[in-house]
């Protein structure tokens, strides 16, 4: 950034002096000191992508990644079949156990007297074992990989 400040000095001191620096010196100036800026990540990589369940966008959902050795776990909310998780909470490059969970209601609410009970309604897990606890799902995080993994899941055996 030091080389940026000083061009940016230079620029600035040139043009009162009345040097003629043409429209595309504002342009070089811009693209010096935009350069500078971009985040830090700390080599995390963003994901991203779609969840089907037999065959249509999963609604509504969560999706965990989680490394072998437990060090290190990020998930997202899937809303209309899409997750997406930012490169600054993103997943250090290596391989991740995926969980992917969400939840039906089922409409009955329990039986009992009325109370903040009586107003709950029953679900029950739409996504079987195997894609959450007992998961199967497994991804690889590559440094400079697209970070795009899409799941399509079904409750076929």
């Amino acid at each position: 950034m030091r080389l940026g400040r000083r061009f940016a000095y230079r620029v600035a001191s040139s043009v009162g002096s009345g040097k003629s620096w043409g429209p595309w010196s504002a342009v070089v100036l811009l693209a010096v000191l935009v350069s500078g800026c971009s985040q830090d990540t700390g080599g995390r990589v963003g994901v991203s992508g779609t969840v089907r369940w037999n065959g249509t966008p999963l609604q509504g959902g969560t999706i965990e990644f989680a490394s072998a050795d437990g060090g290190q776990l990020t998930g997202s909310m899937i809303a209309n079949g899409k997750y997406s998780v930012p490169a600054d909470k993103g997943l250090l490059p290596g391989k991740y156990t995926v969980r992917i969970s969400a939840s039906q209601e089922t409409g009955a609410a329990p039986a009992g007297p009325p109370g903040p009970e009586a107003e709950m309604h029953k679900t029950k897990d739409l996504i079987p074992a195997k894609y959450n606890v007992d998961s199967e799902l497994s991804v690889e995080v590559t440094q400079g990989g697209t970070g795009q993994f899409d799941f399509d899941l079904s409750d076929s055996k």
